[in-house]
């Protein structure tokens, strides 16, 4: 049984418009040169059932990781998702590219993550993280 006062729905779900058709946010979602410039270098392109490792910029020490789950180009792609504090337990964070008059529409879910007090801390930085990437995809399609 679970304690309903302590756990909750802790999936981030973050929703952007941006003035790009949908050829080209894909491009800055998969293409490891474009990734590194809102988010954080890949050690490759990314590609369906492939492995992935973004570093970060300052040192390029492994930020997060995972496999490409999913992709339906220009349209959806999930990933398996982790990071060092969650002991290599995995999330899932899904991207979705809709039309929009003038551009497009990305829409971010990232879910599988702790749901109890104790890793709340967690989902805080990685709510912020996601916030200020998807900031900063918003800056440079702008």
């Amino acid at each position: 049984m679970h304690d309903t006062a302590t756990r909750t729905d802790t999936t981030i779900r973050k929703s952007i418009f941006l003035p790009a058709d949908k050829p080209t946010v894909w491009r800055y979602l998969t293409d490891a040169e474009w990734l590194a410039r809102w988010f954080h270098p890949a050690d490759r392109d990314l590609a369906p059932g492939q492995d992935y490792l973004l570093t970060n910029q300052a040192d390029g020490d492994r930020m997060c990781w995972g496999t490409v789950d999913e992709m339906r180009p220009h349209d959806y792609m999930r990933w398996s998702f982790t990071v060092g504090p969650l002991d290599g337990r995995m999330s899932c964070v899904e991207w979705r590219l809709e039309d929009a008059p003038g551009g497009t529409r990305l829409s971010l879910e990232h879910s599988g993550l702790p749901e109890d007090s104790e890793g709340f801390g967690l989902v805080l930085a990685l709510d912020k993280g996601w916030h200020g990437f998807l900031g900063n995809l918003r800056q440079i399609t702008g």
